[in-house]
């Protein structure tokens, strides 16, 4: 039995520099394709107000990538792979995302009057998409960080993956300058940061590891952004960064944040992590998605002192107020400042002052010093700064011969 197919032969034909905006969810995607890609006029198709995304099958050209506990690290093995991505050939690929002229492929599956058309190629240009960023501005106590600034600290508009660098600026309660840089956590995995140090390495630069290990200045860090991204080093750094999903723009958009700080000079130190000092910040979040235009928000953190549960303990008791000579030689004059029974994390903002006068009437006074000499003296101890604020305490005591 000789059998033949008398349905219409479809074709379809795609459009020159067509283009869309990329969309985290794949299926608007799919439709844009459909309304912008396919030239309907050209094309030898049904009526395409009787047709939907469900009658098309589209595949864009890319490469796969390595899982999460690897940074998202390209894999480097290209293959068509459906626009919502997907696992081909046991590998997993990405969804579609922003990029020139990337290759793509149509296909029709037919109805009862239209043969199938299949694997018709072309190009298509996927925009980057707009993100509106948001700090939610705050105030924790001082050390609670980590624990307190959780997702909601800063939101997204779209909510998609973002990798967000946060940089927190300003007057610590010491009245120093002080700046804190938070990387994302996909940064600092150990195979992606290899990577870096790698490329950084090979190109005489100082590596990331030793940038965080080490700490720098806010002079330093601006002058290694800005040799970095004027150097020759950046076309190898830009090949391994657009393979892990990094933009160079993010890296521009820090080096110009840097500079938004007022009246912070070149010789402050910038550490890695969020702030662990009370005191006020302005808070520059930065996103990094490759399928997105770099986005900024502001906000402000207020990093407060902890005054409830806070008190400064003597470590050693003067029994009825006097000493020997020979005993306060070796008497323990110190100070715990102690936070909710414990030990405070930090000592540095206790400070001491030694006052009175010695059996011959010589005065006395030191912030440093405690008395050995026979004499009367007045102890007072007093917290300035830092993260915990406890009331003043006071001592009188005589060192006999």
């Amino acid at each position: 039995v000789k059998m033949s197919d008398n349905r219409i032969e479809s074709r379809i034909v795609l459009k020159d520099g067509a283009s869309i905006t990329y969309h985290m969810d794949p299926a608007v995607m799919e439709q844009e394709i459909f309304e912008n890609l396919i030239d309907w006029g050209a094309s030898t198709l049904p009526e395409k107000s009787a047709l939907s995304v469900a009658d098309f099958t589209f595949e864009y050209y890319g490469e796969n990538v390595l899982g999460e506990e690897d940074g998202g690290i390209s894999g480097g093995v290209p293959n068509w792979a459906p626009v919502a991505g997907g696992t081909v050939n046991i590998l997993n690929y990405p969804q579609m995302g922003a990029g020139e002229n990337q290759k793509v492929r149509v296909s029709y599956s037919g109805n009862d009057e239209y043969r199938p058309c299949k694997n018709v190629e072309g190009t298509l240009t996927v925009n980057k998409a707009k993100v509106s960023v948001k700090v939610h501005s705050t105030s924790i106590y001082a050390e609670e960080a980590k624990d307190k600034l959780g997702e909601g600290f800063v939101t997204t508009d779209p909510a998609d993956k973002f990798d967000i660098y946060t940089i927190y600026g300003g007057m610590t309660s010491d009245v120093t300058g002080s700046v804190f840089v938070q990387l994302p956590e996909r940064i600092t995995n150990n195979k992606l940061l290899k990577l870096i140090d790698d490329t950084l390495f090979a190109a005489g630069k100082p590596t990331l590891s030793e940038i965080i290990q080490k700490g720098t200045t806010v002079g330093k860090l601006k002058e290694y952004l800005n040799d970095l991204l004027n150097s020759d080093a950046l076309t190898a750094l830009g090949g391994l960064l657009s393979k892990v999903g990094i933009d160079l723009d993010t890296l521009r958009q820090i080096s110009n944040t840097l500079n938004k700080f007022p009246g912070l000079l070149d010789n402050v130190r910038v550490a890695i992590g969020t702030p662990d000092q009370a005191g006020i910040y302005t808070v520059y979040a930065i996103t990094n998605n490759k399928n997105y235009e770099t986005g900024v928000g502001t906000g402000m953190l207020l990093v407060k002192k902890h005054y409830s549960g806070v008190k400064l303990q003597w470590n050693q008791t003067i029994p009825n107020g006097k000493l020997t000579a020979e005993e306060a030689k070796n008497f323990d004059f110190g100070v715990t400042l102690m936070y909710d029974g414990n030990p405070a994390k930090k000592q540095t903002n206790v400070h001491y002052l030694y006052s009175g006068f010695t059996s011959k009437w010589k005065p006395y006074s030191s912030t440093t010093t405690p008395p050995t000499e026979p004499g009367r003296y007045v102890m007072t101890v007093v917290t300035l700064g830092g993260n915990y604020q406890a009331a003043p305490i006071t001592r009188a005591f005589q060192i006999t011969k």
